[in-house]
C-alpha cells in the first residue's frame, strides 16, 4: 500500500487553493475601483490566467508513486513465515524478436505469437495484453523458451501444438527439444513423445509454420523438422511416424549457414475435399529441394516442377479458399533473388512484388482470396505489399508508426517475423518483427497506421543492474538495447541510457560514497568498435561516453566485460573486457587507460570474462576501502586484490572452486568494509569478511546462481541478501537477514518463469524487494506485500 509524502497533508491543496482565490479576488476588486473598465476585464483575465496555472501546479504534478500504475501481471507467493511476496514483470515494452503470430479461422479473437528465446503469449482481447503461456504452474518440467513452431485446429478453438528448443545441437552434439500440446488454450500443457533437434534461437527461425493441424481432422498433425524430415500423428499426438525421406526429403544446407532450414512449413487445403476424414491436399516447403504436394491425403507426395528454382528457401505459404497456395522465397542474401509465386490448377505463376528482394512474411484475407499481403525478408517500411487482384498488381503501403516511445527509428528496418489477418476483423492485420508486435486496423488502405501492441510482452535478455541508495531502484543493462533508468517498474520507460544510439550493455558499477555517479559499458554486439561506454553523474537519467571513445584513443580490445568504480574516486575505475583480454584500469575518469599486465603471468592466465554471452561477474570494487578491487579468476579459484586503484596487484586467496568460468558472482556488501561474497553455481555460496584473504562456505546454501544484496531489514544493520538456487534442498529464490545464517524462501520458480536467471539485485531502498534478469523475459521482480 502506497503511503503518502509526510510533508504535504492530506487537505493542504484545497485549502492553499482557496486562500489563493481568495487573496486574488480581493486585491483586484480594491485595483478596479481606481481604475478604467477596460483594466477591470485585463485585471481579471490575468486573476483566471494566475489561478489556472496555480491550480495546475497543485493537480497536475503529483509524486511519482502516485502516477506509477499498479502490476497487473502479479502472482503471490506465500512464505514459511507467513509473509506474502507479489512477483511481477518489470515493464520495458518487447525488445525481441516475435518470430511468428497465428490468428483462428474461425473463433474470432484468438490470436497466439511465439518468439525466439521468450516462450508463447495468447492475446487478450478484453486487457489488450499478452499471457505468457510457457509457465512453471503449467508444465511438468522445465522446457525451453524458444519457440520452434506453432500451430491451432480450425475445428477446436482450444487445441493448441508447439515445437520447443533453441539449437539443434550443443557441444557439438544433437540437442533434442519437445513438442507440447494444450487441450485449453495454453493454460495447461502435455509433452508429447516425439524429441528432435529444434532450432527456435537458430537461422531460419522466421519460416514456418512448421507445425500444422488437419482442418477436417484435429487428431492428425504434421510436423516439419530441421533435421530429421517430415512427422506426423493420427491420434492427437500420442504416436509419430516419419513419412518416407523418398517421399518428402529432408532438405539441403545454404551457403549463407550452416543451420539446416530442412521441412520449412506444412499448410493444408481445407477446401480440397477428404479422403478418409483427412484432407486431400497438403503442402510442404523443402529447403533446397522445393514444394511438395499431396493428393491423397498424405499417401502418396510429388515435387511442384517449372516454378520457382529449387535451391530457393521456401519461407512462408498460405493457401487460399480458392485453393491456391502462395509462397514465399529467400535467395541469397547478396543476391536477394527471392520471390513470390502462386501455385493454382493451371500451374505456378511468379507474382513477385518486386525483383532483387527476398521475402517471407505472407498472408491472406480469408473473406477475399485475391487480396495478399506480403512483406520481404529483413522488413523495411517500403516493403510490405497488398495485391487486391491475386497478385497481378501491387501497392507499396505507406507505413506510419505508432511505436513505444524509446523504440529505435529501426523499428520497421528488421527481421520479418509473421504476417496475419483476423477472418472476424478483416481490416486488422497482426505483423511481428525483431522488436514486437505491431496491429492496425486499417489493412485496406495505402496509408497504413502501425501501432505496437507488446503489453505483456518482455523478451529482453537482461546482463546486469544496479539499485542505488536514495536514487534509482532499479537501472538495468539488457542485449541489444542499453537498458533503463526505471522510475516506476510498472510502466514502460520512456528513453533508454543511449536515448535512440542502441548498444548491449554487459555491466553497470556505482560508486558506493557517490551513488548518483554510475558507470556503464557496452558496444554494439555486432559491430563491437561502435562502443558506448562511459558515466552518469546524475543516477542514470543522462550518459556520456569515457573521454577515450571521444578522443579516439580508446584501446581497441577494451570492450564488453564487467567493470567496477571506486567506492569514493570516481576517476578510479577498473574494466575487465571480454575475449580474455587483461583488464585495464584508469585514474583519471576513462581519458587514459593502463593495461594490468599482471594477469598475463602464466599463474594467472589472463582476463577472467570469456565471451560477450558469459553472464559472470568476476570484478567487484570494495564498498567501504577507496581504491580497493577484487578479482574471482576461475583457471585456478583465486581472489586477486588491489588495494592502490589498479596498479599492483596480489593473489590473496587460491583456494577457491576453480573452473567455474561461466556465472560466478563476486559482489561487495555495501557498507561492509572487506566484505564480499562470491555465488559459484553448484559449486555455492561463499563469504569472506578480511578482503578476500580467507573465504567460508557456507553451507546451508548447496547451489547459488545469482547473488545481489538489498536494503537492510527493519532494526538490522547489515544488508538483505538474496540468492537464486537451492538451500537445504528446496530450489528458489532466497532472502536472508543475518548474513546466511538462516533463509526464507520467497518463491519457487520467479513467476513461474523457466527463462534462467542471468543477473539479480535487491532493492537498496525498499526492505525485501528483488530483481532478477532473465535471459528472455526481461526482468521481474519480487517484493512483500502490505508494507
Amino acid at each position: 500500500m502506497r503511503k503518502r509524502s509526510a510533508n504535504i497533508p492530506v487537505r493542504s491543496k484545497p485549502v492553499k487553493l482557496r486562500l489563493t482565490a481568495k487573496i486574488l479576488v480581493n486585491f483586484w476588486m480594491k485595483f478596479i475601483k481606481k481604475r478604467r473598465k477596460t483594466l477591470f476585464y485585463l485585471a481579471l483575465t490575468l486573476s483566471f490566467a494566475l489561478l489556472a496555472i496555480f491550480t495546475q501546479s497543485l493537480f497536475s504534478t503529483p509524486l511519482q508513486s502516485d502516477l506509477c500504475p499498479v502490476a497487473k501481471d502479479k502472482s503471490v507467493f506465500t512464505t514459511a513465515t507467513g509473509e506474502k511476496y507479489q512477483w511481477s514483470s518489470v515493464k520495458m515494452g518487447g525488445g525481441g524478436f516475435v518470430t511468428g503470430v497465428i490468428v483462428h479461422p474461425n473463433s474470432p479473437d484468438i490470436v497466439y505469437v511465439r518468439t525466439d528465446v521468450g516462450g508463447v503469449f495468447r492475446w487478450n482481447v478484453e486487457e489488450r495484453n499478452w499471457t505468457q503461456l510457457i509457465k512453471a504452474d503449467r508444465l511438468p518440467n522445465n522446457i525451453s523458451y524458444s519457440i520452434e513452431s506453432m500451430a491451432i485446429a480450425p475445428q477446436d478453438p482450444n487445441i493448441l501444438y508447439i515445437a520447443t528448443g533453441a539449437y539443434t545441437k550443443k557441444n557439438k552434439n544433437l540437442n533434442p527439444g519437445n513438442l507440447l500440446k494444450s487441450s485449453d488454450r495454453g493454460n495447461s500443457w502435455q509433452v508429447l513423445n516425439l524429441s528432435l533437434p529444434m532450432g527456435g534461437n537458430e537461422f531460419w527461425r522466421w519460416t514456418g509454420e512448421r507445425l500444422a493441424i488437419d482442418p477436417n481432422n484435429s487428431n492428425l498433425v504434421y510436423f516439419g523438422s530441421r533435421l530429421n524430415g517430415l512427422w506426423k500423428t493420427e491420434d492427437g499426438g500420442k504416436t509419430w511416424n516419419q513419412v518416407n525421406p523418398s517421399l518428402v526429403p529432408t532438405g539441403n544446407s545454404h551457403p549463407e549457414t550452416n543451420q539446416l532450414a530442412g521441412i520449412t512449413y506444412v499448410v493444408f487445403d481445407a477446401n480440397s475435399g477428404t479422403i478418409n476424414g483427412k484432407t486431400k491436399v497438403i503442402y510442404a516447403g523443402v529447403s533446397g529441394e522445393g514444394i511438395y504436394r499431396s493428393n491423397d491425403a498424405g499417401t502418396t507426395w510429388e515435387l511442384l516442377t517449372n516454378g520457382p528454382a529449387k535451391d530457393l528457401v521456401p519461407q512462408q505459404a498460405v493457401v487460399n479458399n480458392q485453393g491456391e497456395l502462395i509462397t514465399s522465397f529467400y535467395g541469397i542474401k547478396n543476391k536477394l533473388d527471392g520471390g513470390v509465386w502462386k501455385f493454382t490448377p493451371s500451374g505456378w505463376q511468379d507474382i513477385t512484388p518486386k525483383k532483387e528482394r527476398n521475402y517471407s512474411a505472407i498472408t491472406v484475407d480469408p473473406n477475399k482470396p485475391n487480396t495478399i499481403f506480403v512483406v520481404t525478408y529483413p522488413m523495411t517500411p517500403e516493403d510490405i505489399y497488398r495485391s487486391d487482384d491475386g497478385g497481378k498488381t501491387w501497392v507499396v503501403l505507406k507505413n506510419t508508426l505508432n511505436g513505444i516511445n524509446w523504440w529505435p527509428n529501426w523499428s520497421f528496418y528488421t527481421l520479418t517475423g509473421g504476417i496475419a489477418i483476423s477472418r472476424s476483423h478483416p481490416e486488422q492485420i497482426w505483423l511481428t518483427n525483431g522488436i514486437g508486435v505491431w496491429q492496425t486496423e486499417n489493412a485496406n488502405q495505402q496509408n497504413v497506421k502501425w501501432s505496437a501492441a507488446v503489453n505483456g510482452i518482455e523478451e529482453t535478455v537482461s546482463f546486469d543492474a544496479i539499485s542505488t541508495p536514495k536514487g534509482a531502484s532499479l537501472i538495468t543493462a539488457i542485449a541489444d538495447f542499453d537498458g533503463f533508468r526505471h522510475d516506476c517498474l510498472n510502466a514502460i520507460p520512456i528513453k533508454s541510457h543511449g536515448n535512440g544510439i542502441f548498444n548491449t550493455t554487459t555491466s553497470l558499477a556505482y560508486s558506493s560514497n557517490n551513488p548518483n555517479f554510475i558507470v556503464s559499458v557496452g558496444a554494439n554486439h555486432h559491430e563491437s568498435w561502435k562502443i558506448r561506454a562511459g558515466f552518469s553523474v546524475d543516477n542514470g537519467k543522462n550518459w556520456q561516453n569515457f573521454p577515450s571513445i571521444e578522443q579516439k584513443t580508446h584501446p581497441e580490445e577494451l570492450v564488453f566485460g564487467n567493470v567496477a568504480v571506486s567506492a569514493s574516486n570516481t576517476k578510479n575505475i577498473v574494466w575487465q573486457p571480454t575475449k580474455g583480454k587483461l583488464p585495464y584500469f584508469t585514474k583519471d575518469g576513462g581519458r587514459n587507460w593502463q593495461k594490468i599486465d599482471f594477469f598475463s603471468d602464466e599463474k594467472i592466465g589472463g582476463g577472467v570474462h570469456t565471451d560477450l554471452w558469459n553472464p559472470q561477474k568476476a570484478l567487484a570494487a570494495d564498498s567501504v576501502k577507496d581504491g580497493t578491487f577484487y578479482i574471482y579468476h576461475h583457471r585456478r579459484g583465486q581472489l586477486i586484490r588491489t588495494d592502490d586503484g589498479g596498479e599492483t596487484w596480489q593473489i590473496v586467496n587460491e583456494k577457491l572452486p576453480a573452473e567455474v568460468w561461466r556465472g560466478a558472482n563476486l559482489r561487495s556488501a555495501p557498507n561492509m568494509k572487506g566484505e564480499i561474497w562470491l555465488s559459484l553455481k553448484d559449486r555455492g555460496l561463499y563469504r569472506s569478511s578480511n578482503f578476500g584473504q580467507d573465504f567460508t562456505k557456507v553451507d546451508s546454501v548447496e547451489e547459488a546462481n545469482v547473488l545481489g544484496f538489498g536494503k537492510a531489514a527493519p532494526n538490522v544493520s547489515n544488508p538483505t541478501i538474496f540468492v537464486q538456487g537451492k538451500v537445504k534442498g528446496g530450489v528458489g529464490v532466497f532472502r536472508s537477514t543475518d548474513l546466511g545464517t538462516s533463509w526464507v524462501k520467497i518463491v519457487d520458480y520467479p513467476d513461474g518463469n523457466f527463462s534462467g536467471t542471468l543477473t539479480l539485485v535487491g532493492d537498496m531502498n525498499v526492505f525485501g524487494r528483488v530483481f532478477l534478469g532473465t535471459d528472455g523475459n526481461g526482468f521481474i521482480y519480487g517484493e512483500l506485500m502490505d508494507r
